[in-house]
Formats: C-alpha cells, sequence, structure tokens
C-alpha cells in the first residue's frame, strides 16, 4: 500500500451493506494523504471532555518537578476533536499498539509506585 494515499470503501447506497465482497460495482479507492504540515508532539498528559456528538481530547506535558512552590504546571499544547466513531477506531489501534509492545517489552504498569518496584523485564525468550 502506498504510504501516502489511504484505502476507503465507497458509500453504499441507502438499503445496500458497503464492503461486501463480490457485489458488483464495489471498487477499493485510494484517497491521496498530504502529510507535508503534520506537526510531530510529545505528550506525556491528557484529559477527556465528552459531548453527545463528540470527544475532547487535551494534550500535554507535565514535567514531574516539584519546586519549593509547589509542582510545575501541566502544559496543555493541543486539543483533538473526534466523532465516537473515530474515538472507537483510534481505541482499538491503541489496544492493539499496547499489546503489540505488551507482547514484546512485557507489562506497561500504570502505577508509578509499582513501576518503580518492578522494573519492566523482557519476556523470556526475547
Amino acid at each position: 500500500m502506498d504510504e501516502n494515499k489511504i484505502p476507503i470503501q465507497p458509500q453504499a447506497a441507502p438499503g445496500t451493506q458497503a464492503g461486501q465482497p463480490g457485489q458488483p460495482g464495489q471498487q477499493q479507492m485510494q484517497i491521496p494523504l498530504d502529510a507535508s504540515n503534520r506537526e510531530t508532539a510529545y505528550v506525556n498528559f491528557f484529559q477527556a471532555h465528552l459531548n453527545a456528538d463528540e470527544v475532547y481530547i487535551d494534550l500535554g506535558t507535565f514535567s514531574q518537578v516539584v519546586t519549593p512552590a509547589g509542582p510545575e504546571a501541566i502544559t496543555l499544547s493541543h486539543r483533538l476533536v473526534m466523532n465516537f466513531q473515530t474515538a472507537k477506531r483510534l481505541a482499538e489501534v491503541l489496544r492493539a499498539a499496547v499489546a503489540r509492545h505488551e507482547q514484546m517489552f512485557g507489562v506497561v504498569e500504570l502505577d508509578p509506585a509499582r513501576r518503580l518496584r518492578n522494573p519492566p523485564q523482557r519476556p523470556a525468550g526475547t
């Protein structure tokens, strides 16, 4: 597959099912991707907000630095807004990516105290 194009199934006519193999007239289209303005951002913090139609995810960085005046503020830098269909597809892709990582490198521990007690270890046979 060309990484600058994304395959999609055309919309089905009302009363028919899209993507059924062998249906006459069903073709997969290649939609071009323009990544020329893509930006990369590192995030280690997020918060999510919902309404009936969309998911809002605020992304940022947390330095975890504590000064005598208290912890440094979390800096929010980006907001993602998506419908629930896109959010579900993203959740599935992230779940699969984490599962693959854990299969290769061991369980990703979310509890910071447990991460310090049990440093990551590679699974046997790797």
